[in-house]
């Protein structure tokens, strides 16, 4: 951090301290070390294991506010008080290779503490604040699951299918009563079929599927009436959930005959082959009819997205 300017200390979302810096004053200065260790067994010719220890740290954050799924994001670098994130993971895997090398499994867990977790403290006024690292609380996180993945490597259909089964949560003091919550990434399932079908030399069809859970947002549970503005009342933060996400991608692609160090392709793609409309947003608004009931309204992107490409390289 570098002045000229005025920049204020918080304790708990409370300002303790300004510190004022003369131009071309160094201020704050973070220093990280990121240690990475990674051994690799191999049992015999088609299994192996692994194991990973691994510390990184990160100087540009994300801050999130997604109460009734409407996302509110913007990025923020090191201040005085907000500090770098690290993360400390350690991981075990295993890998078999089966039918002379054409499928090959892999099998992962892992286990990920987190510090200096970043989160808008309750009732955040993000429009009205003078300064926005007022508004900020911070804490601790965690993330741990287990991942798969069995791939198809050799002859004309060739793909992946992948499946994560994962927990990640934040605890931060002033935030759900200082005990464990749902972070926006955590996503429990996370599914992805990959494939490639080559039909001649010249025309090969692709597609993916994929699948997760849906993002973790706060919903209101109640409002009232102040002065003819409804006001809601929400739940746990993160407590809820947009509806689970999925959709299918398929492409057409056409080769060209190589001319010397000159190739070239065609490809035709659909996204979003069935049409699902998935949650981009929900917004609570009180029915025009009744008032007194509180309506759900969804928005969607990219139903269907045809497109058109062509590749060379030489």
């Amino acid at each position: 951090m570098l002045g000229q300017g005025k920049y204020n200390v918080y304790q708990n979302g409370e300002r303790s301290e300004t510190i004022i810096l003369e131009e071309g004053q160094l201020g704050r200065t973070y220093y990280s070390i990121e240690p990475r260790f990674t051994l690799n067994y191999r049992i015999d010719k088609v299994q192996s294991v692994k194991f990973g220890l691994a510390r990184n740290s990160q100087n540009l954050h994300l801050l999130s506010n997604i109460t009734g799924g409407s996302p509110t994001d913007q990025w923020i670098g090191n201040t005085y008080n907000v500090k770098p994130e690290f993360a400390n993971q350690v991981s075990l895997g295993y890998t078999r290779n089966f039918k002379e090398d054409q499928f090959e499994l892999t099998l992962e867990t892992y286990y990920k503490f987190m510090e200096n977790q970043i989160d808008y403290k309750d009732y955040a006024d993000l429009q009205n604040a003078l300064d926005l690292e007022e508004q900020l609380l911070f804490g601790i996180g965690r993330s741990y699951g287990v991942e798969m993945i069995i791939k198809k490597k050799t002859r004309k259909l060739t793909g992946w299918i992948s499946y994560t089964l994962s927990k990640t949560e934040r605890k931060i003091d002033g935030i759900n009563e200082g005990d464990w919550y749902n972070a926006r990434q955590d996503r429990p399932h996370d599914l992805s079929i990959v494939f490639t079908y080559q039909i001649n030399p010249k025309w090969s069809v692709s597609g993916l599927f994929v699948y997760n859970t849906g993002n973790a947002v706060t919903f209101p549970v109640g409002k009232y009436n102040l002065n003819g503005q409804t006001i809601y009342q929400y739940s746990a933060r993160n407590a809820n959930r947009l509806p689970d996400y999925h959709r299918l991608d398929l492409s057409v692609n056409y080769d060209f005959n190589k001319r010397g160090a000159y190739e070239s392709s065609l490809n035709f793609g659909l996204y979003n082959v069935y049409g699902r409309e998935n949650a981009y947003t929900i917004i609570f608004r009180d029915n025009p009819d009744d008032p007194t009931k509180t309506e759900a309204v969804q928005n969607s992107l990219f139903r269907w997205v045809p497109s058109i490409s062509y590749n060379f390289k030489f």
